[in-house]
């Protein structure tokens, strides 16, 4: 009895002697646990093959990659790039080196446009550095929409790379040089910040559309999307039947524009670009602005690192 009677008497000191004092070290660990809470936002993508059944397409994804689903690609280019939520996009190609998503440095976005079979007589009869200047104003137009939906102003810089057509492997590429910023915020005005970033196209023509995919990088990553590009084009295919080379010309549909529409986007419509046009395009212009303008002149964000 006395035993137990001393135990209970010590039982309060023990408890009180094991509490550790709340320091100011303490309360900042636990903070520092609660600001990283994204740990917990683990990626978990795909590997293998994964089918692009709305492209008529797969993807083998290369060693060192994962893909991600539709939903987890807008995941990271919203909640984490502070990007608008796009409705086009397939999925998504990440190095699976980033365990989270706080951790990607470069993305390759897929998406698919069923416009047609797209010639590509006119892959050199356009002057891009025209197409640019007519680019750099309708970015600067859009930006002010932008801004009044509460996203950062975006000013397209220039080329990263000009565009360049394969004409064996049926690819076109270029890239944008962009630079976002809040500078576009009256209230911001006094912490202005600049963003960096490229966004690097890619086009695959298929037999019924495109194939889209663009990269989405710091500007200082140019040449490493540069050679990721390569091993991702390799892996990346139509299915069999879907291919340029399949082309039925007593069937299938052909788009109503060419290589030179696929950089311009909605740009086409400016008056110095239509002047060259032939009349069937001139008649056209209205519906494929809009179809250009709503997914390949989409601007997407690379939020600068931490």
């Amino acid at each position: 009895m006395r035993k137990l009677l001393f135990l209970f008497l010590l039982l309060p000191q023990f408890l009180f002697a094991t509490e550790e004092p709340q320091t100011a070290d303490t309360l900042a660990t636990a903070e520092e646990e609660v600001d990283n809470t994204y740990l917990l936002d683990s990626i978990n993508g795909s590997q293998g093959m994964v089918l692009l059944e709305e492209a008529h397409a797969y993807i083998n994804v290369p060693e060192g990659y994962c893909y991600l689903s539709k939903e987890k690609a807008n995941h990271l280019l919203s909640d984490y790039w502070e990007n608008p939520v796009s409705d086009f996009i397939l999925g998504c190609l990440v190095t699976d080196s980033a365990k989270i998503y706080k951790d990607v440095d470069v993305a390759f976005m897929f998406f698919f446009e069923d416009c047609g079979h797209v010639k590509d007589e006119d892959a050199s009869s356009y002057s891009y550095d025209e197409i640019l200047k007519d680019l750099q104003k309708d970015v600067a137009e859009r930006s002010e929409e932008r801004v009044k939906q509460g996203y950062d102003a975006c000013e397209l810089v220039g080329w990263a790379a000009q565009p360049v057509y394969d004409s064996e492997k049926k690819i076109l590429y270029w890239a944008k040089h962009l630079r976002f910023g809040n500078n576009g915020l009256e209230e911001a005005s006094d912490t202005a910040y600049y963003d960096e970033t490229l966004n690097y196209d890619i086009r695959i023509l298929g037999r019924e559309g495109i194939l889209t995919l663009r990269a989405i990088a710091d500007m200082e990553d140019l040449p490493v999307v540069d050679e990721m590009k390569s091993i991702i084009i390799e892996n990346t295919h139509f299915n069999e039947g879907y291919t340029y080379a399949d082309f039925n010309p007593a069937t299938d549909h052909i788009a109503e524009w060419g290589i030179g529409a696929l950089v311009a986007g909605k740009v086409l419509a400016k008056a110095g670009i239509l002047a060259k046009c032939s009349a069937f395009l001139l008649k056209f212009w209205k519906p494929i602005a809009i179809a250009l303008g709503a997914l390949f002149t989409f601007l997407f964000k690379r939020k600068k690192r931490e």
